[in-house]
């Protein structure tokens, strides 16, 4: 461990605890070039809990007093990277092969018009806010469709942040500018999502690592970026709860680093990071 002045006392057998306790609440496998991380994040808390050290943080996540800290701990410890439309590519394969699809199987006659598309590890509410712009601009007006956007993320400031639906003006320059006319308005310099896009999307608390009181096949799923802390064992163990998720033509969208995911005998690839269940696929004669 790399020895600096540092306002509070952090020893090595201290951050190994911390790791483990990361991982088992989160199942995010921090590596040993995270300690400085870690002292940084958790420094802000013991400040304001008003404790000496990173012994007494530990003791109080453990005692009976502490158990409402766990969830700050949670929030300090998850990584929360995004913006509005990141990786466009995945929001331009859900508009022209998974929605027009759809409106093209309700034009032969499969009246189904309920979607249901689930973002998982959503952060502050930009993937979710994005998918519902996407689904917004392609699906035809007034033509009964019906979309329930879940959105779960385990840092519960974040899911208060995707409730407000309220960001920096700076935040909003991925969002493609026809769609930023008609769903975001600005206001004293912060951006604010429209009302009919809030009315799509569900923030809720999920820990990915725990039961999911979810029993709805999803048309998209998107996980991005969240399994690249997990451990092998763990990555695989969550492909196939995602897999027992999806629709019969459900799609799978995860991260560029998440290769991981082509390895999963369930899946094929049917785009850049894009998996749709195997024995759904039609077969070209």
């Amino acid at each position: 461990m790399t020895r600096v002045t540092r306002e509070f006392k952090f020893r090595q057998a201290e951050f190994n605890v911390l790791r483990s306790l990361v991982y088992e609440r989160t199942g995010i496998n921090l590596r040993e070039n995270k300690e400085q991380m870690v002292y940084t994040r958790l420094a802000r808390r013991i400040r304001a809990l008003n404790l000496k050290d990173f012994a007494s943080y530990l003791k109080f996540l453990e005692s009976t007093e502490g158990r409402e800290e766990v969830s700050d701990f949670v929030n300090a410890m998850t990584t929360n990277l995004t913006r509005f439309f990141r990786e466009d590519h995945h929001f331009q394969h859900l508009r022209h092969e998974v929605l027009k699809a759809r409106v093209e199987g309700n034009r032969a006659g499969v009246f189904d018009r309920n979607l249901r598309i689930w973002s998982a590890g959503c952060s502050k509410g930009m993937e979710p806010y994005s998918i519902a712009m996407t689904v917004k601009a392609s699906l035809p007006q007034g033509a009964g469709w019906f979309t329930r956007i879940l959105a779960t993320d385990i840092d519960t400031n974040m899911l208060a942040v995707g409730r407000k639906g309220r960001y920096r003006e700076t935040d909003c320059e991925g969002i493609p500018l026809p769609l930023e006319k008609r769903f975001v308005r600005y206001e004293n310099g912060e951006a604010l999502m429209s009302q009919e896009l809030k009315d799509m999307i569900h923030f809720k608390y999920l820990n990915l690592m725990e039961e999911w009181p979810i029993k709805a096949k999803f048309d998209a799923i998107f996980c991005r970026n969240v399994m690249i802390y997990f451990d092998h064992e763990t990555q695989q163990r969550l492909i196939s709860r995602f897999v027992e998720h999806l629709d019969d033509h459900g799609i799978l969208y995860v991260g560029h680093a998440e290769s991981l995911v082509a390895q999963h005998p369930d899946l094929v690839s049917v785009g850049r990071s894009s998996f749709r269940i195997k024995t759904n696929l039609k077969v070209n004669a």
